[in-house]
């Protein structure tokens, strides 16, 4: 299929938002080189998409060495303020309020290895952009994007437009759709969204007010309930940058309409705000998914796939959960220790976790909507899971994956959006231990498989464990698990995502094969990046 001056490379990715820079960066975690195709040269700074990075999306970018990063990006630490509060306009008092929220004190309660942090999602891709570049595995090509492709059994080729009008063709062994809820690569699949959108669209709004002081007090967050047009207000920096959301407004609010409803919001006139309008977006609330997330070859990764509403600031962080998903995989398939059946199983994982993400989201949306609580027991009862939803960004699980192996318990714990609770059921989430002060668990979990073993296990079973992977040529780690954990009577497998794929008290029940996505049996695959490796750490 290829052609003499074809370019090649093992991944294209298209888009380099959010999904398309993690998922680069989940490829040179493990040592695979992509390209990146995108056509915005620069990230816009007004406007601020995304604002809530979780917890679960902190460790992930922990395991790639930028969470301090990000942090120190942030122009709000995950310690100034977490308090969100509701009012009738910024100029009263609180009616009610929600404390400790977003995940931004799961490091210190014991849940996670990093506290969710507050930053805007334009923050969060510089950082990614340059931490790509530190890498050199993932080539980002600005200014230019996916026009189109053909899928064949050995490749896909695509054809690649600059914003100069000039093209050519890339062919990759793997594409991944990372393009957005208007992906060229859907289309190209022959994927469609369903579901619903709200019937008007809504307004955000990035604007400069130093002299905005509402009178409840610092806040990440304040909910305005008692105007016609509710909206929520949010500062971006300490220097009076702001991003304004005024709900089901229509498609047509010009700026001057905007700031006479942002000054109803503040409670004052328009002429002692001084407001500055930096930027207006309006935005449609819609709630889809794609009928299909995937080919052999071809991946939707991100908004592609799925399309919610940004109330409970999900989006961003499940596009970082697609990324990581099936990243860590095509690297283990590209190397040669996992088959397809590992890639197939990409969609079922991550379907279920955005069907439950749709579900929370939507149901935040209708408590913000016409019939809105004003009430500070209504809106404790309506709005809490969009604010605390840690079951939500921890505890979802793969179980019933074909990768993942069940170990006989019939109904696995189900966490509700607000509660987590850790376990070590297959297809969750490692729990999250502390080794160290600063030193946790996941930051000794290898690239490949890593298997927890307890502190009295049987040496020479583990030994042939190790050999076993080693002939398949799946690259292991071996660890003791740490002492006072609640799982130290059981063997855990854990994949490089830190779930876990396999627990149990016997090592020859575990199927390596199964696991990986492949029947292979004997030697390492010829050309293996990783094949037979495997270290013993305690």
């Amino acid at each position: 299929m290829t052609h003499p001056h074809d370019v090649q490379t093992a991944v294209l990715i298209a888009g380099a938002g959010p999904a398309g820079l993690a998922a680069a960066s989940e490829l040179a975690h493990h040592g695979i080189r992509s390209v990146v195709v995108e056509p915005r040269r620069e990230v816009s700074y007004t406007r601020p998409r995304a604002k809530t990075t979780s917890a679960r999306t902190m460790e992930l970018l922990r395991r790639w060495g930028v969470a301090d990063a990000v942090r120190r990006a942030a122009p709000l630490s995950h310690r100034w303020c977490r308090r969100v509060v509701f009012c009738g306009n910024l100029a009263g008092e609180a009616i009610t309020e929600f404390q400790d929220v977003f995940g931004l004190g799961a490091a210190e309660h014991g849940l996670a290895a990093e506290a969710g942090q507050q930053v805007m999602q334009p923050v969060v891709e510089d950082v990614l952009r340059e931490h790509l570049a530190r890498t050199r595995l993932a080539e980002l090509r600005l200014g230019e994007r996916l026009r189109g492709f053909t899928e064949q059994p050995d490749g896909v080729s695509c054809d690649i437009i600059r914003t100069d009008g000039s093209a050519y063709r890339l062919v990759s062994e793997y594409l991944l759709g990372c393009d957005g809820s208007r992906s060229t690569v859907r289309d190209g699949i022959g994927a469609t969204l369903h579901g619903s959108s709200a019937p008007r669209a809504s307004l955000n709004a990035v604007i400069r007010a130093p002299g905005l002081r509402p009178a409840a007090g610092a806040a990440l967050h304040y909910w305005v309930v008692g105007t016609d047009v509710p909206g929520v207000v949010g500062p971006l920096d300490h220097d009076g940058t702001w991003f304004v959301s005024l709900w089901d407004v229509g498609d047509s609010v010009g700026t001057e309409r905007a700031v006479e409803l942002i000054a109803r919001l503040a409670g004052r006139p328009v002429a002692e705000l001084g407001i500055e309008v930096l930027s207006t977006d309006p935005w449609t609330p819609r709630m889809m998914l794609a009928d299909r997330f995937a080919t052999e070859r071809v991946f939707l990764v991100g908004e592609s796939a799925h399309v919610n509403p940004p109330l409970g600031g999900h989006g961003f962080n499940t596009c970082v959960g697609d990324a990581v998903n099936i990243g860590w995989k095509m690297a283990a398939v590209l190397q040669g220790w996992a088959g397809a059946e590992l890639l197939a199983s990409y969609e079922v994982e991550r379907r279920g976790v955005a069907e439950l993400t749709l579900a929370s989201a939507v149901r935040n949306l209708r408590a913000s909507g016409p019939e809105r609580a004003t009430s500070a027991e209504r809106i404790q009862q309506t709005k809490a899971e969009e604010f605390h939803s840690l079951g939500l960004v921890l505890g979802y699980s793969y179980a019933g994956s074909p990768v993942i192996a069940g170990d006989g318990e019939k109904d696995p714990p189900r966490h509700s959006v607000q509660n987590y609770a850790p376990t070590t059921v297959p297809g969750a989430r490692l729990p999250h231990a502390w080794i160290s002060p600063g030193h946790a668990l996941y930051d000794d979990l290898g690239l490949g498989m890593t298997l927890l073993r307890p502190p009295d296990s049987d040496a020479e079973a583990v030994a042939a464990f190790a050999q076993r992977a080693a002939a398949l040529g799946i690259p292991l780690t071996v660890l003791e698990s740490p002492t006072g954990t609640r799982w130290t009577q059981d063997y855990l497998l854990v994949r490089p995502d830190q779930h876990i794929a396999w627990r149990g008290r016997d090592l020859e029940d575990a199927d390596l094969s199964r696991l990986c996505g492949t029947s292979r049996r004997g030697g390492p695959p010829t050309g293996s990046a990783a094949a037979g490796t495997s270290s013993e750490k305690t």
